[in-house]
């Protein structure tokens, strides 16, 4: 009876899990349409600011010829008569700094984004292992210290998520080394 009592809490930690398991998968789908909705929108402020780019840099063109023409021809470098561009050229300026703080919100809103799958994939492998640890455990395979210490470990993945991302990222972008980056994490979860 106490066998059957067993493998009944078993199978229901088991099919809660697989519940979980299927709403992560369908709420990480949500995220990856989400970020590529948001990657598409970055991508068409891009392109509006490459345009804008394009139209200020002859702006400035022709500013440099009518400072050229009228220096050459008063051997003076003083009004240029440059305002009516410099009037049509403001607010095509002031929409390029739109678009570049659009883009940068944008951005911060995708790694958010990001930070949280990545939060809600440690955690679903965090219950993944933890359901194997308390099968083995209830099997008698390992030993409830075992299971403490194991479970304990896999605890300091999350408890340090965030330390772990930021010494990944100072990998990535060149300002620590490997053997740096593998010390300074095994440092945190030891």
């Amino acid at each position: 009876m106490a066998l059957f009592n067993k493998l009944k809490t078993v199978g229901k930690t088991l099919g809660k899990t697989a519940e979980g398991i299927a709403d992560t998968i369908s709420s990480n789908m949500a995220e990856a349409n989400s970020l590529a909705v948001e990657k598409v929108k970055i991508s068409k402020l891009e392109s509006e600011k490459k345009g804008l780019d394009n139209e200020i840099n002859l702006a400035y063109t022709q500013i440099g010829r009518k400072f050229v023409q009228v220096a050459i021809e008063t051997n003076e470098i003083s009004d240029i008569g440059v305002a009516d561009i410099l009037q049509m050229l403001d607010p095509k300026l002031s929409r390029k700094k739109e678009i570049e703080k659009e883009i940068i919100e944008i951005e911060k809103k995708i790694k958010d984004q990001q930070i949280i799958q990545e939060k809600s994939k440690i955690n679903q492998e965090y219950e993944i292992e933890k359901e194997k640890l308390e099968k083995a455990y209830n099997m008698g395979i390992i030993t409830k210290n075992e299971y403490d210490e194991k479970l304990n470990f896999i605890s300091k993945k999350i408890n340090n998520f965030e330390e772990i991302r930021r010494i990944e990222k100072q990998y990535e972008m060149g300002i620590i080394s490997l053997i740096e980056k593998e010390a300074k994490i095994k440092e945190l979860i030891s």
